[in-house]
């Protein structure tokens, strides 16, 4: 399970995975053990959530590398009949700690676009389903991240 915390405005710096992130509103994210079998299920095939294609409806892409969402030359998959993003085809943002989707698998912690506000949100790692939560702190509020932030957690491939 994730906990997301916030710090106090006396805190001014974080360390995330041996690095230090100045920040005076930063959250802080806490894997706790669960009772989750160490080895997830088989991992099911990509479709996508509107028209159901899978298989070769769906096409392989690569994000640009102008991408100013921190997911430059970022492998993912869309469907060519809806032309909507179905996933990521790498592991960034997925962890075992995260919620499960409603495959049985670990979802994907991802942030959403700047014009969205930069939130956190959970989804299904492989596109399987239509899973989509938003992450909470520990006190319900959503996590918006800074700019800075997503592109330094992206540049970790925590999300």
């Amino acid at each position: 399970m994730l906990t997301f915390s916030k710090t106090s405005s006396k805190d001014q710096s974080t360390s995330i995975c041996g690095s230090t992130i100045l920040s005076s509103k930063m959250t802080r994210v806490k894997h706790e053990n669960t009772s989750q079998p160490v080895y997830p299920p088989e991992p099911r095939k990509p479709r996508c959530p509107i028209c159901c294609q899978s298989g070769k409806s769906l096409i392989r892409l690569t994000t640009r590398t102008s991408n100013r969402n921190g997911n430059a030359n970022r492998p993912y998959l869309k469907c060519s009949p809806c032309d909507k993003f179905i996933t990521f085809l790498d592991e960034r943002g997925s962890h075992l700690v995260n919620p499960r989707c409603e495959c049985h698998m670990p979802s994907r912690l991802q942030v959403a676009s700047s014009n969205k506000g930069r939130k956190l949100h959970f989804v299904c790692s492989t596109g399987h389903c239509t899973f989509y939560e938003v992450a909470r702190d520990n006190d319900k509020e959503t996590i918006n991240l800074t700019e800075s932030l997503v592109i330094k957690l992206a540049s970790l491939r925590l999300i």
